[in-house]
């Protein structure tokens, strides 16, 4: 209290705490050095070790002797991965290899073919001789009265001369049999392609998830930041509404995006067979080596290996085959017949074994040979008619996925960019409001344009990739008829980043899945937008970007030059070390 005197126990007491305090903080400063000390003490007797070895060496060394050149020697170099992807690209392999075999639609599709092979059996053995065993039995009005009779029946006949209708027969179960193999490889491309999209769908949304999720809580940090200035009264709290209603409308379309989460993650366990966990499953990059060169190469490839237009060539020849086939009958037949009647009480059929040829020729009416013959023509020309029906929608398909890549690779460039410029804008306006320069309004609305770009960014990505897989699809380079092992693990290898000022990448080497021997693959040249993002300069904003994803630890072994002086081996070893 003012004009109360002051003691001189205070005084003395107030000196004793002080001088209590510059003890202890003399004791922790001491105690500090000597931990210091005793942390230093092995890497100083390594040190001495080290410099006694190369005074050693040196002595030993000729005065006239140069130390050799710095040489470049591969090193073992340990880089930060994650265990955990690794695990989860196996097992995601090994359910794609698994599922173009043992799909349902796959396995009803083979049905189909062996069915098919069956049918082929079935013509072939026409050329065959045929068994038939029969018996008779009733009564019969003779001249000495009416008998019953019994007889066994067996013969023997193959056809000699049927006028091309058993050939006409294999052919059209063969072009059967072809077709539907062209049917097993079309679906089992269609299901891994819907697989592979199905995971893709499932990385969208949780990336697009985590965007609005960590939207929301930035927005949240701003309000905190704007409320504790509000409550010392330097700003009104308008601004604080405005932040508090773009939280609740980024958690809003963090929920609903969620939920087309969930329903990506339905549609990849039904394809998959397991339900994976969230940031488990490896990123899917389609190769360049995949991809044509041109659009004309594009169309070329679609033409020669779609298995729509397989089926439809198999489908003409078998048309024709079965045109064969209704001409034949306008043929006679001959066949070799061997006939046996066994007649116990010899009312009807005498004993014995009949030999000989039977000549037959069926003209019917007239019509219905020459409507059958007609039938058969006309569903000749609507198989032909729909070829071609069906190679204009190849053409089409294989053009407008060509397209799609081109334009969506110049989306992704752009939409890069504009998020780009949108984090830079967003940092610009925080740091004017932390000097109070700036109001939150801006900063809210800058906020908001970074994440409606880097959802329309993850929708570039995936839609790209997407697009890729279709040409990739269309041209036959997503799985080839024969394709050789491990061919899918290309699939999910990392890619180099393509250089920004264009030109083609280089060539993959042969020994890598996805690029075993086969048609050479076409190079797409000219500019195109790197693989890998550029990370984000704000460790604030960093977790808004869409590729941001939780970093583990993995262990993996990879070559590195380290500089060498094999002047100095023992010391080399320990640098190396």
């Amino acid at each position: 209290m003012p004009g109360r005197p002051t003691s001189p126990s205070m005084g003395w007491h107030a000196r004793c705490h002080a001088r209590l305090r510059q003890l202890l903080a003399a004791a922790c400063c001491l105690s500090a050095l000597q931990a210091l000390q005793a942390a230093a003490a092995p890497v100083a007797a390594v040190d001495r070790d080290l410099d006694t070895d190369i005074g050693m060496v040196a002595a030993a060394a000729p005065v006239s002797a140069t130390p050799d050149p710095v040489v470049l020697r591969l090193a073992q170099h340990l880089t930060p991965g994650t265990l955990a992807s690794d695990g989860g690209q196996r097992r995601l392999l090994d359910a794609l290899y698994a599922l173009i075999d043992e799909y349902p639609d796959v396995r009803k599709a083979r049905a189909a073919l062996e069915s098919a092979g069956h049918d082929v059996n079935t013509a072939r053995g026409a050329r065959w001789p045929t068994f038939k065993v029969g018996t008779n039995t009733g009564d019969a009005k003779l001249r000495r009265g009416r008998e019953s009779y019994t007889a066994v029946n067996a013969e023997v006949r193959m056809a000699l001369l049927d006028g091309g209708a058993i050939g006409a027969g294999i052919r059209s179960a063969e072009s059967q049999e072809a077709a539907q193999g062209s049917v097993l490889y079309g679906t089992r491309q269609n299901v891994l392609l819907e697989a592979l999209t199905a995971l893709l769908e499932l990385h969208r949304f949780e990336d697009k998830a985590r965007v609005a999720a960590e939207s929301a809580r930035i927005i949240g940090q701003l309000a905190r930041i704007e409320e504790r200035r509000a409550e010392l009264g330097a700003v009104g709290r308008n601004d604080l509404r405005q932040a508090a209603s773009r939280q609740a409308g980024a958690l809003a379309q963090q929920h609903a995006l969620e939920s087309q989460r969930m329903d990506a993650q339905a549609r990849f366990t039904r394809y998959f067979g397991f339900t994976p966990q969230p940031g488990w499953l490896p990123q899917l990059n389609v190769p360049v080596q995949w991809m044509p060169a041109n659009e004309d190469s594009a169309l070329q490839a679609s033409e020669t290996v779609s298995p729509e237009l397989q089926e439809m060539e198999q489908q003409i020849e078998k048309a024709r085959a079965e045109v064969d086939r209704s001409k034949s009958q306008r043929f006679p037949t001959l066949a070799a017949v061997v006939a046996h009647t066994r007649d116990p009480s010899g009312v009807l059929y005498a004993e014995g074994t009949r030999y000989g040829v039977e000549l037959s020729w069926n003209f019917g009416n007239g019509f219905e040979l020459r409507d059958r013959i007609l039938k058969a023509i006309n569903e000749l020309q609507a198989q032909e008619a729909q070829q071609e029906t069906v190679r204009r929608q190849v053409r089409e398909t294989a053009s407008a996925a060509w397209g799609r890549t081109q334009s969506g690779r110049q989306r992704e460039s752009q939409l890069a960019d504009a998020v780009r410029e949108a984090r830079a804008a967003f940092e610009g306006r925080r740091r004017l409001l932390e000097v109070g320069r700036g109001s939150l309004a801006q900063v809210l609305d800058a906020q908001l344009d970074m994440q409606r770009l880097l959802l329309d960014e993850a929708d570039a990505i995936y839609d790209q990739r997407i697009n890729e897989l279709r040409l990739a699809r269309t041209t036959g380079r997503l799985l080839p008829q024969d394709p050789p092992d491990h061919w899918l693990n290309a699939l999910f290898t990392p890619q180099k980043p393509i250089p920004a000022g264009g030109g083609a990448p280089g060539t993959a080497p042969m020994d890598e899945p996805g690029n075993a021997p086969g048609p050479a693959p076409d190079i797409q040249p000219g500019p195109a937008p790197s693989r890998i993002r550029p990370e984000p300069q704000d460790a604030a904003v960093a977790t808004l970007s869409a590729s941001a994803m939780p970093q583990r630890i993995q262990l993996r072994l990879e070559q590195q030059l380290r500089p060498v002086s094999d002047a100095f081996p023992t010391t080399a070893s320990r640098q190396q070390w």
